[in-house]
């Protein structure tokens, strides 16, 4: 990875000197960010190629493994769990009710919750989506062989970082 800074001239009309002052900054290819968008791209696509085998998507996929942990979840569940806005999640789950995947039913205990079940094809799709995800995370995890939980530990620091910000 390179850290290299560049040098600008900015024209600054309160600098009494001209107008002119030098300006120094860090490449924005090196911060931290853009390694983790740069990374998140790469990955995406990636698995987005291995899913199209599938007719899913990222987020599909994450819907469809939610419901293998907790089968019955409602919207909001799944949303929370497999970080889907609930804007995207509706008509994500209507896609995924049309292929026969999923399942819409009123909750007997509360008639305005609505919970959302595997079928038996959606089961059976989202097992053999959880093989090549799993197969993928564990080929990750060779390669970051020693410095795997560390960079899962940065990761974690980077998020709540962030939340800590966003609170602020």
């Amino acid at each position: 990875m390179r850290f290299d800074t560049y040098r600008f001239i900015v024209h600054d009309k309160k600098e009494k000197m001209g107008g002119r002052r030098e300006l120094t900054v860090e490449d924005y290819t090196t911060f931290v960010c853009y390694t983790l968008k740069a990374t998140m791209k790469k990955v995406e696509k990636f698995i987005g190629t291995e899913l199209d085998r599938f007719g899913l998507n990222l987020a599909q996929s994450f819907v469809l493994f939610t419901l293998m942990e907790n089968d019955g979840s409602t919207l909001s569940e799944i949303g929370n769990r497999a970080q889907i806005e609930n804007s995207s999640l509706t008509t994500m789950v209507d896609k995924l009710e049309r292929e026969k995947l999923v399942e819409r039913r009123l909750c007997s205990q509360d008639r305005r919750v609505i919970r959302l079940f595997l079928t038996d094809k959606g089961r059976d799709l989202a097992q053999k989506v959880y093989q090549h995800g799993e197969s993928f995370n564990n080929f990750l995890r060779k390669e970051l062989g020693v410095s795997q939980d560390s960079f899962l530990d940065g990761l974690v620091t980077v998020a709540s970082s962030i939340d800590r910000l966003s609170q602020a």
